[in-house]
């Protein structure tokens, strides 16, 4: 006579992934567990095999691709709170969205998380595993407090682990899925906050920056063709307030007229031609309401429905020392990829050669016209291992480059793309996003994370077997799983 399986063995699925960018697509069993003893027994059951967890499809990375089994851990959606006064910290499911976890802080406290990324639809622990940031501060994960996660012991037996300090710690809040399953997360929170902003246009990079000293939650953007610059003065103010009708007008000119009018607007252009998309971005920085400040709580200026339209990003950090001369590059590489170019100055030529990518430029003029404004945010460093503003003295600069390209008309992206990364990467020692399209590999990767050796050795001690590696951090990360009769990827648009 049969066993009754388990709830965990009854649960398994063979679905269809598409990523949020639809540049992945890839097939997996599928489990939704209920519970920490269904996840444990999961884990068991499947310990030959490659495990990754899903959150909400939004990478463009192949981080979580795996043609073994896959988490959806949605049913780990609830908020507790704790510490010294009750609200200090919040321990959140890890299946639990940006957006529910605000909704249940502002309805229940007067208290927030301390930073935010754009998108709210984003579940915590893709958010955290990730580095996720906003602007002005450190990331998502810096503000982590303790972990709670299920991976192997030494004998290879699942267990759950508390990780409330060290080494560890600091390895889980930017672990990239390699540290196990995520079930809980602690945060601290901080008293809600609103914040002051106005759009400024502006003609030089440095005027932009010199606006972080008093604004420190300022972001700026490069638009093309036009070579204007954008920027959101921003700063926090204390306490919050019943919403003005100024308030009210602000939001739904946001929302109409930039997420989804300008994005109208932008995808039109790129079925009419280049001539429209040069008219379009020559025209973007006079669309916007410049120079009248906005005043409101801080979720409705810093996030935005950035997922209403299909889209695929590579974002790059570099330190504060060096933005400006990456901003002047980029401006350069730009025109040289549209055909407005011909040359770029004396100084970047030098360093371009030496690092054998000048040719290579050159040889692309006239392959792409880039779209989309270039959006720039500063990241102070954070205690993590290896998040993209790590073992750093400075603050760093993110900025990056979309495309609103269908899937399948996204080669001349990956081309600028690839360019731009490994020329950012020589000349200023660019990192990359995690979670958005990566073409680095292993040693460009080593080179940018000197705490990348202790994130192996631990992420070895809690899954000797590699059972949670896949074909991503084999090729960035060098781990790789000790199975080696499994395969593992992804079809690449």
């Amino acid at each position: 006579m049969s066993s009754v399986p388990t709830a965990a063995q009854q649960s398994e699925d063979r679905r269809t992934f598409v990523n949020f960018g639809g540049n992945l697509t890839w097939h997996a069993g599928c489990y939704r567990p209920r519970n920490e003893d269904e996840v444990l027994q999961i884990l068991a059951r499947h310990r030959s095999e490659q495990i990754r967890v899903i959150g909400s499809l939004h990478s463009w990375s192949d981080l979580g691709v795996t043609r073994g089994v896959t988490l959806d851990m949605s049913n780990f959606d609830a908020v507790e709170f704790g510490g010294e006064d009750g609200k200090a910290r919040v321990r959140v499911g890890a299946g639990c969205t940006l957006a529910a976890l605000l909704d249940c802080l502002h309805a229940t406290t007067n208290r927030t998380i301390p930073t935010l990324g754009v998108i709210k639809r984003q579940t915590l622990s893709g958010l955290i595993s990730t580095a996720t940031h906003g602007s002005g501060k450190p990331s998502v994960s810096h503000f982590v407090t303790a972990l709670r996660i299920a991976a192997f012991d030494s004998h290879g037996m699942p267990k759950i682990f508390e990780d409330c300090g060290g080494d560890e710690l600091r390895a889980a809040r930017c672990g990239l899925g390699c540290m196990g399953v995520i079930l809980s997360i602690e945060l601290r929170t901080v008293p809600k906050f609103r914040v002051r902003e106005t759009v400024l246009r502006l003609d030089r990079i440095a005027d932009a920056l010199c606006l972080y000293e008093d604004h420190p939650l300022t972001q700026f953007a490069l638009v093309p063709h036009s070579w204007k610059i954008v920027a959101w003065e921003r700063e926090a103010l204390a306490g919050t307030g019943i919403a003005a009708p100024k308030t009210w007008l602000f939001r739904a000119f946001n929302v109409v007229g930039i997420d989804i009018g300008f994005h109208l607007l932008l995808k039109a252009s790129l079925v009419l031609g280049d001539w429209a998309v040069r008219t379009l971005m020559k025209a973007l920085p006079y669309l916007l309401i410049a120079d009248v400040p906005r005043v409101d709580d801080a979720e409705h200026v810093l996030t935005q429905l950035h997922y209403l339209f299909r889209h695929e990003e590579m974002e790059l950090f570099v330190p504060e020392s060096a933005v400006a001369d990456a901003a002047a590059l980029l401006q350069c590489a730009i025109g040289v990829f549209a055909g407005d170019a011909t040359s770029i100055p004396i100084d970047a030529e030098r360093r371009l050669r030496a690092a054998g990518l000048y040719d290579e430029l050159m040889q692309g003029r006239g392959t792409y016209l880039h779209h989309y404004p270039m959006l720039f945010r500063r990241i102070l460093p954070d205690d993590t291992l290896i998040s993209m503003a790590s073992a750093s003295r400075e603050p760093w600069f993110s900025f990056s480059l979309f495309t609103y390209d269908p899937p399948q008309d996204r080669r001349n992206f990956y081309g600028v793309c690839s360019w731009v990364a490994r020329a950012m990467h020589a000349l200023f020692g660019a990192r990359l996003h995690w979670g958005k399209h990566y073409p680095l590999g292993a040693p460009e990767t080593a080179r940018m994370y000197p705490n990348l050796e202790k994130l192996r050795q631990i992420c070895r001690a809690r899954d000797p077997a590699g059972v949670f590696c896949n074909e991503f951090t084999a090729r960035v990360l060098e781990l790789r799983s000790a199975y080696r009769n499994r395969s593992n990827g992804a079809s690449c648009s």
